[in-house]
């Protein structure tokens, strides 16, 4: 599904490094100007550095103005602000109805019994009611307010407002907040910072999030052939390696691009990927999803009949109405292949070496018997023997119909070893694939067991080295978990979006002693490798990062204006509002009715289920009848090109007193177009001292974050108002192809969010803060852990190893309690911060997670490399 993001990399660098580049210069331009673009970036948060506004007052006004426009856009876009949000109750968070039972009869009695010309069910009166286009409900301006709604009261649907019915609302102002506004730096040069950003992405070692791919393709566009000396020497990540050489496939001539990819397409499962991707797919390999459209009943149903019969009205007809059923299929449509690409692409297959050809090829069977139908090996059979034998096998079958025999393959000899549970046959399998021993690690050592536990620790010595960085940061903080049963087991399937599976844990503990022994090496490679790249005198570390998970799993994590991972709690003040937000629109062509709704679960802390403030309890309210949640109304199509927006205010403090435990947000397909399907959707959350004003203040955006997938419920995030902690949750669930809301999955919450919190605080995923630790200690002499304006000091001594280093920082054994930061004279520092409140020395190398005065040149994702 599109996005909001800017699809230019200068776009990218302003949004994501806070960089602007400018190129003119003249005379230097008069105040007024300047001072008018700093109130309107003030506006959506953020504000100019002395040396970038010294420079925009030097451009040309022409460049002025056209900064202006681009960055305001740019920069709403980022948290979604450069689009209309009007809620069904414009007078929202006021006038909204206290009885939403009432409402919905009055909905009702309207829909079936209000007629044109005639009074008012309700009030009596004549000529107070109007004819809504094109719904044609006949609503009254007395009984329904025509200054607050944005749509039909009656069907909650867009309508031409052009109706007498609706009223000017009153203006919306500014909202009156406590800002913490993001700085804008001055940028040196644009093809530098991109060449560095590009670099960055092609070494990662895990599977991009949507958003970094995202970012990579727009990078591979822009600059297209010159890319080409930008790549590193090897490509660790596979997919980035189907991403790299199919885009560029896509953008330069064939001649230029297959030398290249030569070097890089090392294995079939390589050349598979760059066909998808040069196929227009995203290259991951994963089911693909394709809709098809059913016809369902239409007429009413039986309690809509009853409701009917009732009041004496008249039957719709029966009919039908189309709903979308997604498949999943394990093929795309391919790209045309020239005969001189299948020869070329046919050569890199028989150049590899015939075991692994076959074992890749069967790991993708159903795409690869696919794609051979447009690669044809059997028309090269004699000049590309090896290739078409391997066809033979995955087929199953010669091109004569004689079956093929199937050879016993890596994966099937290391069953076979661990089904026979013979220690020393699986250790000698698992040594061929470093890779896939250290992520089988805990299962060798289970069945090892402690007899040859020693075995499986100097195999997983001499090969922990060709491991990846971030299997060894996984089983660092998995194993000190294993000496015991873990309360509770999560398992993260691969897919484009996240569904957490939850199950007991049925396996073997493992020994003290093996787990002490596996952590020791896994310490002194970490360090090690931290070791080999650029040092500095001093490194600053926030302890807050220690509830901020670093990444994994990041193909499945939603695209997010924040780059905070699954798993990860940050701490929310009580005292403000938070407002949620769910904006979606209809695709332009072909874009059916599509209802999504925004709705807040409330559980105690026991997590027995205590309410929803939703479309269908418009008010949530505690046992004396005070109001702290509000939703701003049930908006049920999203008609191009502005879209729906739905907004549900929670009064935190308010909920906490009122015996509220915990806060679910849940976004609901409640009919139409899957998330993927829309043009655009997204949700988020605002942090608002002054809930009146403008529905929408940029400046107060925490949190914002795509809809995607074909699930019909997301779970992005639970509070816990007594520990005043968001714990981003980023799953979803399939439930029904329509009618999803709280109260059918109210159960299904209250087993799977604590399940989840569960799961993550019990330290099984590493935090920011514990990969932070180990840069410091192999990279710098110095490291001063932060406490506000002091921190703890430790220094390296003469002679000491990285290891002991961090062992000592670990047990907090300080060498200065409260000491100083260090200055900025000092020189550039190594920094990993919570929030980037901090003025920093040039040529830092710099993570935040919420970036303010600081402008970070690392993301989370760049420390695992």
């Amino acid at each position: 599904m599109p996005t909001d993001e800017r699809t230019s990399v200068r776009g990218l660098l302003l949004t994501r490094r806070g960089l602007v580049f400018v190129s003119s210069s003249g005379p230097l331009l008069p105040e007024p100007p300047i001072q008018a673009l700093e109130l309107e970036l003030a506006e959506v948060g953020y504000v100019l550095s002395s040396r970038l506004r010294a420079r925009l007052r030097a451009c040309s006004l022409d460049e002025l103005v056209a900064f202006r426009a681009w960055a305001l856009e740019t920069l709403l876009a980022h948290v979604g602000g450069n689009r209309k949000h009007e809620p069904l109750f414009r007078s929202f968070p006021q006038g909204i109805p206290e009885d939403t039972e009432g409402l919905w009869w009055a909905k009702v009695l309207v829909h079936f019994l209000q007629a044109q010309g005639q009074p008012c069910l309700f009030c009596g009166r004549d000529g107070t009611t109007h004819v809504l286009n094109p719904c044609r409900h006949v609503v009254c301006d007395r009984c329904f307010d025509g200054s607050s709604y944005s749509a039909c009261p009656c069907c909650e649907h867009q309508v031409d407002r052009s109706s007498p019915f609706f009223k000017e609302a009153a203006p919306r102002e500014t909202p009156r907040e406590k800002v913490v506004f993001r700085r804008l730096d001055l940028g040196e040069d644009p093809r530098a910072e991109a060449r560095s950003f590009f670099g960055k992405l092609c070494e990662r070692k895990q599977a991009l999030s949507p958003r970094d791919r995202d970012a990579l393709v727009i990078l591979l566009k822009e600059y297209r052939a010159q890319t080409f000396d930008w790549l590193p020497p090897i490509i660790p990540l596979k997919e980035n390696v189907g991403v790299v050489f199919g885009t560029l496939f896509q953008q330069c001539p064939p001649h230029e691009v297959l030398p290249v990819a030569r070097r890089y397409l090392r294995t079939a499962t390589d050349v598979l990927r760059f066909i998808a991707v040069a196929s227009g797919t995203d290259g991951s390999l994963l089911p693909e999803t394709i809709y098809k459209v059913v016809q369902r009943k239409a007429g009413p149903s039986r309690f809509w009949g009853k409701i009917a019969e009732m009041l004496g009205a008249k039957l719709p007809e029966a009919g039908t109405r189309p709903v979308s059923v997604p498949l999943k299929v394990r093929r795309f449509k391919v790209a045309k292949l020239s005969r001189a690409l299948r020869r070329t692409l046919l050569d890199l297959l028989e150049g590899m070496e015939e075991e692994r050809l076959l074992e890749d090829l069967q790991r993708h069977r159903s795409y690869w018997v696919w794609v051979g139908e447009f690669l044809h090996p059997h028309e090269y059979a004699a000049r590309f023997p090896k290739v078409a034998r391997a066809f033979q096998v995955l087929r199953q079958n010669a091109p004569d119909g004689t079956p093929t025999p199937q050879p016993r393959l890596w994966n099937g000899r290391l069953e076979d070893a661990v089904q026979g549970k013979n220690p020393e046959r699986m250790l000698s399998v698992l040594e061929e694939r470093p890779g896939e021993f250290g992520r089988r690690l805990d299962l060798a050592l289970r069945v090892a067991g402690e007899v040859a536990s020693e075995a499986v620790l100097a195999a997983f010595r001499r090969k922990v080295g060709k491991m990846s960085t971030p299997v060894l940061l996984t089983l660092k903080a998995l194993l000190p978990t294993r000496s015991v049963k873990a309360a509770v087991r999560v398992f993260w399937p691969k897919g484009r979006v996240s569904r957490g599976i939850v199950e007991q844990d049925h396996r073997a503990t493992l020994t003290l002693g093996a787990i002490a022994g596996a952590v020791a090496v896994l310490d002194a490679e970490l360090l090690r490798r931290f070791g080999s790249k650029p040092s500095f005198d001093c490194a600053i570390l926030d302890p807050e990062l220690g509830t901020i998970t670093a990444p994994f799993n990041q193909r499945s994590s939603s695209a997010t204006a924040v780059d905070l991972t699954r798993g990860s709690r940050v701490a929310v003040p009580l005292h403000k509002t938070l407002r949620l937000f769910l904006h979606w629109c209809q695709p332009e062509k072909g874009g059916r009715h599509t209802d999504l709704d925004l709705s807040v679960a409330f559980y105690s802390t026991d997590w027995k289920y205590q309410g929803v403030c939703s479309y269908y309890q418009l008010q949530a309210q505690g046992p004396g009848g005070e109001v702290f949640a509000r939703s701003a109304g049930d908006l049920r199509d999203a008609p191009w090109p502005d879209g729906a927006t739905e907004f549900v205010d929670v009064d935190l403090t308010r909920a906490k007193a009122m015996g509220i435990r915990y806060a679910v947000a849940v976004i609901n397909n409640y009919a139409g177009l899957s998330f993927a399907q829309l043009a655009r959707g997204f949700a988020g959350l605002m942090l608002r001292e002054d809930p009146g004003g403008k529905h929408f203040d940029p400046r107060s955006v925490e949190l914002k974050f795509a809809l995607a997938g074909d699930n019909g419920i997301f779970l992005p995030l639970v509070l816990d108002l007594e520990q005043g902690r968001l714990h981003w949750l980023d799953v979803q669930s399939k439930g029904n192809l329509e009618m999803n809301n709280v109260e059918k999955s109210k159960s299904a919450i209250a087993l799977l969010c604590p399940a989840l919190m569960t799961y993550f605080l019990s330290g099984v995923r590493p935090s920011m803060y514990d990969v932070g630790l180990l840069h410091a200690a192999a990279r710098c002499r110095r490291v001063f852990v932060r406490h506000g304006s002091v921190a703890a000091r430790y220094d390296r001594r003469p002679g000491e190893a990285a290891m002991d280093f961090y062992a000592r920082i670990r047990a907090e054994a300080a060498d200065e309690a409260k000491a100083a930061l260090p200055r900025e004279e000092e020189g550039p520092v190594l920094a990993l911060l919570h929030r980037g409140d901090l003025t920093l020395p040039p040529k830092s190398s710099v993570y935040a997670l919420f970036r303010e005065k600081t402008l970070p040149s690392l993301e989370a994702a760049d420390l695992l490399s």
